[in-house]
């Protein structure tokens, strides 16, 4: 076996080092393509790996029919209805407390809006749910829903991004006590709508954003942390509720620092509770 020369050795070191430095050169163009190529790759991925048909139901009833508003929903009979089962048992954590509240002092009368009528039938299971004794109004874009209005139910037709006509009907309500964003799911008409009517939401009332899974779809203007979608205003409001403790500056920081008490994430629904506040105080209690 023939041994290796010193001269061999050291050509055979220097292709070695060669190839290693194309290796690291192909590597860093490939990343940088795929830098390039991938807020286009994911926005492929959202428009066709994704969206509500690939989650319905084969028609089993979920356990979640256990739920009192479960119960309403799987044995309605009215005008057509769309809900995602495990929205059920959440509507009776976040509603019920207040439908009890209203029902100890008749003086507190829930005033619930609904953004995004559909076909009525959600807003006929508000009914069922709150009782004779709520107000429930629906305002929706679509001009056909305009023959769902009842005395009963009214529906208002508008842009829920439209300040005026919101104005307009909440003015007609006589306030608003509960607001469910179920409309669009563009983000930007979630934040104009959400920005007007939250300030003039009752003391102890609930703003609730449904169908937030929408934030990441590119169809709703959504995406991964894409700034400005329901979820991430939602976690800048949980930042500006801290807002105490740091100075970083932010949009709705004032509004969720003095006004807002409690921001609840749950899958595909986010509730925001209206509560003043203070500024917090701490002490120290007992013996030394």
């Amino acid at each position: 076996q023939s041994k290796l020369t010193p001269e061999i050795k050291q050509r055979l070191l220097i292709g070695h080092d060669n190839r290693v430095k194309c290796a690291l050169r192909t590597n860093i163009r490939v990343m940088k393509i795929w830098k390039s190529l991938r807020p286009y790759a994911l926005k492929v991925y959202y428009m066709f790996a994704t969206g509500a048909h690939n989650f319905e139901s084969r028609g089993a009833k979920s356990t979640e029919a256990k739920s009192e508003f479960g119960e309403l929903f799987f044995n309605h009979s009215g005008r057509l209805v769309d809900k995602w089962h495990h929205y059920l048992p959440i509507y009776d954590r976040i509603f019920l407390p207040l439908r009890q509240k209203q029902e100890s002092n008749s003086r507190d009368v829930i005033r619930f809006l609904e953004i995004g009528v559909y076909k009525g039938g959600s807003l006929e299971l508000w009914r069922k749910f709150f009782g004779e004794s709520a107000i429930i109004h629906g305002l929706d874009l679509d001009p056909a829903c305009a023959i769902l209005s009842t005395s009963d139910l009214p529906v208002h037709i508008g842009s829920q991004a439209d300040e005026r006509f919101l104005m307009d009907v909440v003015e007609k309500m006589g306030g608003i006590y509960i607001v469910l964003d179920d409309g669009s799911h563009q983000a930007r008409h979630q934040r104009r709508s959400f920005d007007y009517l939250f300030p003039k939401l009752s003391e102890g009332g609930l703003y609730v954003i449904e169908d937030t899974c929408t934030s990441y779809w590119l169809a709703f203007g959504g995406g991964f942390r894409k700034p400005g979608t329901a979820i991430e205003t939602a976690k800048s409001l949980v930042d500006g509720m801290h807002g105490w403790y740091h100075r970083i500056p932010s949009r709705r920081k004032s509004l969720a620092k003095y006004e807002i008490g409690a921001v609840h994430f749950y899958d595909s629904i986010v509730v925001i509770e209206k509560s003043r506040r203070e500024r917090p105080v701490r002490s120290t209690q007992g013996l030394v």
